[in-house]
C-alpha cells in the first residue's frame, strides 16, 4: 500500500475505494448523489469478501472469521476516513467534486443522503481513529506524520458535526 500525504485520497488504498464507490454506487445513478450508509456499506462488504476470497483456500472456516477480525479494522479505517472526507468536501462546499476518467470529465455530486446515525458512525470511528494507541495511528512511522494524521482526522471531525445542524 502505498501513501504520499494523510488523506484516503493520498494513498493508493483511499484511491482503490473511490473507485468502487464511482463503479458501484455513482455511476448507476449517473452520479447523481452519494449515499453515505450505501459507500460504507457496499466498502465493508468488500474488503470482507476480499479478506476470504484471499484466504479461502488457506483457513479453515473457523480460522477466517479471527482473520478477519484481524485484518478489517485497518482497511475499514481508510474506507471511514475516505467517506469521511468525501462528506466533508460536500458540507463545506455544497459539492463533491470526482474524477470521471471514462468520460475524461469532472462531475459535480450536489446531493449527500446521510442520516444522524451515519454521521455518528463516521465520528466513532474517527475518534478512535485518532487515538495515538490506535493502530491506525500508530501505522504512521514518523511522529510528525502521525500528528498530521490526528490533526486531518480532527478537521475532517469538526467539519462532519455540521452535518447534524443541516
Amino acid at each position: 500500500m502505498g501513501s504520499w500525504g494523510v488523506s484516503a485520497r493520498e494513498s493508493d488504498t483511499g484511491l482503490d475505494y473511490l473507485a468502487l464507490i464511482k463503479k458501484n454506487c455513482l455511476k448507476p445513478i449517473d452520479f447523481k448523489y452519494f449515499d453515505v450508509h450505501a459507500a460504507l456499506e457496499m466498502l465493508r462488504n468488500h474488503i470482507i469478501s476480499g479478506i476470504k476470497k484471499e484466504n479461502k483456500r488457506s483457513l479453515s472456516k473457523n480460522l477466517i472469521w479471527e482473520y478477519i477480525d484481524y485484518n478489517f479494522p485497518h482497511s475499514y479505517n481508510y474506507a471511514v476516513l475516505l467517506v469521511a472526507e468525501c462528506l466533508a468536501e460536500y458540507l463545506k462546499k455544497g459539492e463533491f467534486v470526482i474524477e470521471d476518467y471514462e468520460s475524461k470529465t469532472e462531475r459535480k455530486i450536489t446531493e449527500f443522503i446521510f442520516t444522524d446515525s451515519d454521521l455518528y458512525e463516521l465520528l466513532k470511528e474517527l475518534y478512535e481513529m485518532s487515538n495515538p494507541n490506535h493502530n491506525f495511528t500508530k501505522s504512521w512511522f514518523e511522529e510528525e506524520t502521525r500528528k498530521k494524521s490526528q490533526a486531518h482526522i480532527e478537521k475532517l471531525c469538526k467539519t462532519l458535526k455540521r452535518g447534524f445542524m443541516r
